[in-house]
């Protein structure tokens, strides 16, 4: 995994320079702006050149191949069971779309890139009280790994993150709108129309009962499993049974891993949420669905469930640094944080090396081979 440590080396520097950057100008007493910091736009620029250039990882042959297949814009929408809402349809047109403007399947990974990478940095730098330290979490929590696989799921979550700021200030129909055009680009993002419910404080009756839920969910696993693929049969969605019922189950380190900032929340709340807003506990509640998501696939289905616990994995990326820091004085902060980031750092080595290969899985054209492909 040397190709993956040395881009993660390589942002952490630049993290932690875009945060000295940020505490420099707002107590000069100007307003920050990342168009003026030039470490966390070469940042982003080394995550998007390292995803965006690649030609192999994970499930990337299988969108070159579909890329490859694709008949045109006309083609595509002249059939209506491409404009199934539950089809996916968005991100098939825009992949048509970008065809008929460059045909290289390339351009579709590097766009793929340039989007997602901005989007989830962004909404990092913006919901982040440690940067570097969620910048960290980013890599180790496998979360750029992800972000070069999945490709619509991934396109998806960005756009889930445009949506969070309206969240954030109540705006109702700008929220929904983007939920509806991200389930176009992947379905699985629908589960964000529940978000508005996890506003309030975690831990209270409201999070009980969605955790007692999951619980009785859990036990009752092949009749509730069965009756939501009927369901989504009806809809017009097929999920193959295989998907779910698989006898995958999810990784124990993988849970016990997405385990750990729910239980911080929950054994440290009288520190953490007696001065909080609600965006705290959005952040913190989507920690939550994360970790109640690895509990459903813990009996079967680990790619089904795991990829939905992904979706709401950045709340666990921004909300983990900042509960931390309410928890602990500044000595016992310190000593916590080393502790988690040799943990993380463990789960990453054993995700990348031992689990996986990266540096197998991985490979990639020259920045040089990819302008030379715009201009064929």
């Amino acid at each position: 995994m040397t190709k993956l440590l040395l881009v993660f080396a390589a942002t952490l520097i630049l993290a932690y320079i875009s945060e000295q950057n940020t505490k420099a100008t707002i107590a000069a007493g100007r307003s920050y702006s990342v168009w003026h910091d030039w470490a966390y736009l070469l940042l982003v620029t080394i995550l998007v050149l390292f995803s965006g250039l690649r030609t192999s990882y994970n499930d990337t042959h299988n969108y070159i191949s579909i890329f490859n297949n694709l008949s045109g814009v006309a083609s595509f929408l002249s059939d209506a069971e491409n404009l199934h809402p539950l089809g996916n349809p968005l991100f098939y047109f825009c992949a048509n779309l970008l065809k008929h403007m460059v045909d290289h399947a390339q351009v579709l990974i590097f766009t793929t890139s340039l989007f997602t990478q901005i989007c989830f940095v962004r909404f990092i730098k913006r919901y982040s009280s440690n940067f570097v330290f969620s910048i960290f979490l980013y890599f180790t929590l496998g979360t750029f790994a992800l972000s070069m696989a999945a490709m619509k799921q991934i396109v998806a979550m960005a756009v889930l993150t445009l949506a969070i700021p309206y969240l954030e200030k109540k705006k109702w129909v700008q929220y929904f709108l983007l939920v509806f055009v991200a389930m176009l680009l992947h379905t699985y993002a629908m589960a964000f129309a529940i978000l508005p419910l996890f506003t309030g404080r975690p831990w209270k009756r409201f999070t009980y009962v969605f955790m007692i839920t999951v619980v009785i969910m859990l036990m009752n696993f092949q009749g509730v499993v069965t009756t939501f693929l009927e369901q989504a049969d009806e809809a017009g969605k097929m999920i193959a049974d295989y998907e779910v019922f698989d006898n995958v189950s999810v990784n124990i380190f993988r849970l016990a891993v997405y385990a750990v900032p729910p239980l911080i929340s929950l054994i440290f709340q009288k520190w953490i949420f007696h001065d909080s807003s609600n965006m705290d506990h959005v952040l913190v509640h989507m920690s939550i669905i994360s970790l109640a998501c690895m509990i459903m696939g813990t009996e079967s289905g680990a790619n089904m469930f795991g990829r939905m616990g992904n979706y709401f994995e950045l709340g666990t990326i921004c909300s983990l640094p900042w509960m931390l820091e309410k928890t602990f004085d500044n000595k016992s902060y310190k000593l916590v944080t080393t502790i988690a980031c040799a943990c993380f750092i463990g789960f990453f080595v054993y995700a990348n090396a031992i689990h996986g290969n990266f540096d197998t899985e991985y490979q990639a054209v020259s920045l040089f081979r990819f302008l030379t492909i715009l201009f064929e």
